[in-house]
């Protein structure tokens, strides 16, 4: 089965590197977008892992969660370009690994745990 992701990038040329990267997970249906001005907000939040046993979803056996940090180290910088696809269940940790490396942020709704 499918799973859907969106994650948001501060420059195109972000977004479009992830594009590039998610062919090693065979991403479909994968679309770079430059948001409008938003009228309402998303909760976005940097991703991060966590656990480390083998039963454990994820890449390299971690389970992917979000990382709410209210330290001054936070990045705050508007992120207005979005990157969206589809991934098949397997790889769903894999493609989340990238959207971390790249720095991206995902809505809360995104991991489904």
């Amino acid at each position: 089965m499918a799973k859907y992701i969106q994650a948001f990038f501060r420059t195109e040329d972000e977004a479009e590197s992830v594009r590039v990267e998610l062919a090693k997970v065979n991403a479909s249906e994968v679309r770079v977008d430059h948001l409008p001005e938003r009228s309402g907000n998303l909760f976005l939040a940097p991703l991060t892992y966590t656990g480390s046993n083998a039963s454990s979803v994820g890449s390299g056996g971690y389970i992917p969660a979000f990382s709410i940090n209210d330290s001054d180290d936070v990045d705050n910088s508007p992120r207005d370009y979005t990157i969206e696809f589809q991934v098949a269940e397997k790889d769903y940790g894999e493609a989340l690994q990238i959207i971390k490396e790249s720095d991206g942020y995902v809505d809360k709704d995104t991991l489904d745990l």
